[in-house]
């Protein structure tokens, strides 16, 4: 059975929890990770504790309060950035840096472009295999932000797809019956899309880190093959724990200047103060998508447990080192806390909530 494993990279103040939403209606349960900046997070949805936010934990030179700060890419309250439903079906999502379409207006007869947060939402509530995903997502001209969308289900079927302004595609796609791996970075690479890359994102171009991921990430594969080992959750872990090209400097990345070059990325300006608007970027958390059993693994922070080296990687110091496994909420499960309002299990900033307790499948 396929397993979907991913690093979340984004700036060190914009973090990931996880999030538990149950069935209602028609509607699938689901468990996945959220997006959000610590600076204007009060409390993941349905947290008990009392409204706060977490500058605690950031040094007190190192920002203050950028309420007014935008995402780095279009992301809602509530969207699923990776996660798998009661059905068995998981996903997980790269951000493909496609040029700029010139806008001349909606032809007639077509839609603004649909946005991912809206898809995302549709697929963990509604579709139950690989099929039912790529019919949804082939069926909608355009969707924003671009992603490169890793598809898995319980039935051992796995696709990578594209979707963006131009179209979407299916680059890969195996069974059971047709084994193989697919690996996604932040750049289109299907014969239909590559050619609307921006050239700053090309596979090919040495600079960014977009090559040397994925080549790392294809050497990793076929030694674990070599050996005769399984692509399971632990050897996940060790995928995604690389460090490989650490050493390049994060500063001449033209992708995204300050960002890293490691699978395990540890990108930084190497400063004792956190700039918002020229942020480092790095992994803030890695997972592990087990569509087969309806899992979750995830990790907050490095996967590789390390502290922050510099005080511009912000909570880097309260990475994990291991993973949790959560599990999907099913129908018929956890009965008074119905509606499909997603129950917040972590924080932005490491911590385990209680609500995680009846999700939670491994010690902690």
């Amino acid at each position: 059975m396929y397993l979907i494993g991913s690093t979340s990279d984004d700036p060190y103040l914009f973090r990931t929890f996880v999030h538990a939403a149950l069935p209602s209606g028609d509607c699938l349960g689901h468990v996945g990770t959220e997006l959000v900046y610590a600076t204007v997070l009060d409390l993941p949805r349905g947290s008990r504790r009392s409204r706060s936010t977490w500058f605690p934990l950031v040094p007190a030179a190192a920002i203050k309060d950028r309420s007014d700060l935008e995402p780095p890419f279009q992301v809602e309250p509530g969207e699923v950035g990776r996660g798998v439903n009661s059905a068995g079906l998981a996903f997980a999502i790269a951000l493909a840096v496609e040029r700029p379409k010139a806008r001349t207006g909606v032809p007639e007869g077509r839609h603004e472009p649909v946005r991912f947060c809206d898809v995302s939402r549709r697929m963990m509530n509604e579709c139950h295999t690989v099929d039912d995903a790529l019919n949804l997502l082939q069926h909608i001209p355009a969707i924003t932000p671009a992603f490169s969308v890793m598809l898995a289900d319980a039935e051992g079927h796995l696709a990578q797809v594209e979707v963006g302004a131009y179209g979407t595609a299916v680059h890969e796609r195996y069974s059971k019956e047709n084994p193989g791996v697919a690996i996604a970075v932040n750049c289109y690479q299907s014969k239909e899309l590559n050619g609307f890359n921006l050239p700053e994102a090309e596979l090919h171009a040495t600079q960014n880190n977009n090559g040397c991921r994925s080549s790392r990430g294809w050497d990793l594969v076929q030694e674990q093959m070599k050996q005769g080992k399984l692509l399971d959750v632990s050897t996940f872990r060790d995928i995604l724990s690389d460090h490989e090209h650490r050493d390049r400097d994060p500063a001449e990345n033209p992708l995204l200047k300050w960002w890293g070059y490691s699978i395990c990325n540890h990108g930084t300006r190497k400063q004792d103060a956190y700039e918002a608007d020229a942020a480092p970027w790095g992994t803030v958390s890695a997972e592990v998508l087990e569509p087969a059993k309806k899992l979750l693994h995830y990790n907050y922070g490095w996967a590789c447990g390390e502290g922050a080296e510099f005080q511009d990687q912000l909570f880097q110091s309260h990475s994990w080192s291991h993973f949790a496994s959560f599990r999907s909420p099913s129908a018929g499960e956890h009965t008074g806390r119905g509606g499909g309002r997603p129950v917040a299990c972590t924080t932005v900033k490491g911590e385990l909530l209680a609500e995680a307790s009846q999700f939670l499948c491994t010690a902690f």
